[in-house]
């Protein structure tokens, strides 16, 4: 607004009605001027103000050129102004007024003629939300149906009545509807019965809807709306309602539902239209901020993976954190993770999520193949594979999914250095079009995932490299030690005392024999060993009776057993074909059979049982014997470990043989594993009985 005229003008007297209207249109949008200006001729009258500085509080009038609102008036629409400190109308000379921002909008008589302006002035500049000019132009909508003083409808910006618009023009609410319209904001109003007065295009599309709202604004919010937890808004908590009652509704978190869409959400403000106190409607905004919201999730996200990964103590624990953070955090009811079985090659769970639904607790199934599935497919093709709608996938089989309603799915592969380990996978009931945002995120977790199995890896190889060198000096000071002084010993006395040739000769070769012959047995374990995990010794594949292995083996063992009572108990076949080295696994069945008969208890049982199932042979040798301490089993499979518990019972061992036995099971694409039964121990062998295909793309590094 610009100074005042410096002829004094003569004080017009307010009405109280449109001086409570200047003050809603103040308190609409927060600010403390608020203006009902007429067009008197040359002058804009302040026929309503509230929060008006004196001189102007007294004069009550400004000339039309030297004011913002003659742009509203000649424009016939809002006029918003952000920052007006480069405009001589901020200053009005000799007044001490300085307008910061200024917004107004048409105050129309009921024909239609643009008679003055509702408008809001700040000291300062700000920033005019469209929510606010809609507030703004609901007010000057109230404010058009009071009665105005004489004459103010008569002129227009001194405009005679035979230029005024055409009664026969559009109502000045259709440009208030094209206004709102072009606005990215969803806006909507209602009367004081919660009726709905007018929505724009963008709450229509916000919606999915082709024609009109309804006309109950709640039923608006009771159909699509609920809270920022899902559930459902009860009539009076819905915006619209909140704000016809006075309540402030600023901020408010909600969710979007629509049948068959994902789910999107909304920050809700609202206001009160009030006109000498009595309350006339509410104008309410709604702002889609969903992919501000999904840019938060993703990071709490990568933050939940990350402590998981650094808190998780075994690769198990950390799985189930994983899923969980994940799932979680972005809000879909189903994930899982798979990881690469090495001996079978297929993949099996590693771990599984899922929002409580009882008919999504079993979506996956034990194990899949490469090409089976979503998941399988993912690990095949070691890429993401994004299904838009499971209900209409036609390449590979997700009926279980389908089964359960889900709709979207998404399987990105984990990978280590050169493979790829595992895949996980997640589920939607919703069907998400947003691809590409949620692919890239995935992929990082999946990456983050990768290098946790890789360092973990590496952590461990340390760890045992350091473990290993204490075992081995222990090694050193009495496996090798020990047997190196008999045999000096005894051969020194020989050589000083040649009478003992013919009393003691023979037996004192004999202890040397045998320490010598436990040397030898030490030097080939390391040797085998290194040859093993180096490549050296070359394992030579055959066609193998692994059940006929099995029996010589036992049958070695059986002397050594019914020296102490041990009763050996065996469930093996007839016959099991298995593809390997029959040298080397009989090797390793005299490692695990020997260890079972040494570490019983006098009358104990070692059961041996041999089973096949889908390609895969499960040696199993159990023993009631002395166990592993629970705080040591981690190392049970380090080289030159041997268990406090073998120490404390005297039992004689290098640490060697089971360090060996594993080589040669992963030397066949096995594994083997232990299993703890308080007491004793079993050890648990898997191999494939079948050559690995060269063309399987499971071989492949991805």
């Amino acid at each position: 607004m610009a100074a005042a005229p410096s002829v004094a003008p003569t004080p017009v007297a307010s009405s109280d009605p449109l001086d409570a209207v200047a003050r809603a249109a103040a308190e609409a949008v927060h600010v403390p001027i608020g203006l009902v200006t007429l067009v008197d001729g040359e002058w804009i009258r302040f026929v309503g103000a509230h929060g008006l500085f004196p001189p102007l509080s007294a004069s009550r009038r400004i000339l039309v050129s030297e004011s913002f609102c003659q742009d509203v008036v000649a424009s016939g629409a809002p006029v918003v102004v952000r920052d007006a400190s480069d405009d001589p109308r901020s200053r009005p000379a000799g007044t001490g007024v300085r307008v910061g921002a200024y917004v107004g909008v048409p105050l129309r008589a009921p024909d239609g003629a643009v008679v003055g302006v509702v408008c809001a002035v700040d000291a300062r500049p700000r920033d005019w939300s469209s929510a606010e000019v809609g507030a703004l132009s609901g007010v000057a909508d109230a404010a058009g149906k009071l009665p105005l003083p004489l004459g103010a409808a008569d002129t227009i910006a001194g405009t005679a009545a035979d230029e005024r618009p055409d009664p026969d023009a559009p109502p000045h609410n259709l440009f208030l509807q094209a206004l709102l319209d072009s606005l990215d904001t969803a806006v909507f109003a209602c009367d004081a019965a919660g009726c709905t007065m007018f929505a724009n295009a963008a709450l229509l599309r916000m919606l999915d809807l082709d024609e009109d709202l309804p006309p109950n604004a709640a039923a608006i919010a009771r159909d699509h709306l609920r809270d920022a937890d899902g559930q459902l808004l009860p009539d009076g908590r819905q915006p619209s309602a909140r704000a016809l009652a006075g309540e402030p509704v600023r901020d408010v978190e909600l969710r979007l539902l629509r049948p068959g869409r994902p789910a999107r959400t909304l920050v809700a403000n609202a206001e009160r239209i009030t006109v000498a106190g009595a309350v006339l409607g509410a104008v309410v905004a709604l702002h889609d901020v969903t992919e501000q919201r999904r840019a938060q999730r993703f990071q709490e996200c990568a933050l939940a993976v990350s402590r998981a990964l650094v808190e998780a103590d075994r690769i198990a624990d950390a799985a189930g954190q994983v899923v969980d953070a994940v799932a979680r955090s972005l809000h879909w009811p189903h994930a899982e993770l798979w990881l690469v079985d090495p001996v079978t090659e297929v993949l099996r769970p590693a771990a599984s999520w899922t929002d409580g639904e009882p008919d999504r607790s079993g979506l996956f199934s034990s194990q899949l193949g490469p090409g089976e599935g979503l998941v399988g497919t993912t690990w095949q093709r070691g890429e993401p594979v994004w299904v838009a709608d499971i209900a209409a996938e036609t390449r590979f089989d997700v009926e279980g999914a389908a089964r359960r309603a889900l709709r979207t799915a998404l399987a990105v592969p984990v990978r280590s250095a050169d493979a790829v380990v595992g895949v996980l996978a997640l589920y939607a009931d919703t069907l998400d079009e947003d691809r590409v945002a949620l692919t890239a995120h995935l992929v990082g977790i999946a990456a983050h995932v990768g290098h946790y199995l890789e360092r973990r890896r590496a952590e461990e190889l340390a760890l045992q490299l350091a473990r290993t060198k204490d075992d081995f000096l222990a090694l050193v000071g009495h496996e090798l030690r020990t047997p190196l002084t008999s045999i000096t010993t005894y051969a020194q006395l020989l050589t000083d005392s040649p009478e003992y040739w013919d009393t003691d000769g023979p037996q004192l070769l004999g202890v040397i024999r045998r320490n010598t012959e436990s040397l030898t047995a030490i030097i080939n374990d390391l040797l085998d060993l290194a040859g093993l995990e180096s490549g050296h010794i070359t394992i030579r594949p055959v066609d193998t009776d692994l059940a006929e292995l099995a029996r010589e083996g036992i049958a070695a063992v059986r002397a050594a057993a019914d020296r102490r009572a041990v009763t050996i108990v065996t469930e093996v076949p007839d016959r099991m074909p298995l593809y390997g080295d029959p040298q080397r696994l009989r090797q390793m069945l005299d490692n695990v059979l020997s260890n079972a008969v040494k570490y019983s208890h006098d009358g104990g049982r070692v059961t041996v049982r041999l089973t096949e199932q889908d390609g895969v042979a499960t040696l199993s040798v159990g023993d009631t014997g002395i166990g592993v301490p629970a705080a040591e089993r981690d190392r049970l499979f380090q080289r030159f470990f041997r268990s406090s518990a073998a120490r404390e019972h005297g039992v004689p061992g290098t640490g060697l043989g089971l360090v060996v036995t594993r080589a040669i099971v992963e030397r066949h694409g096995g594994r083997i594993t232990a299993q703890h039964d308080e007491p004793g121990t079993t050890m648990v062998i898997r191999l494939p009985t079948a050559p690995p295909d060269a063309g399987d793309p499971r071989s492949a590094s991805s």
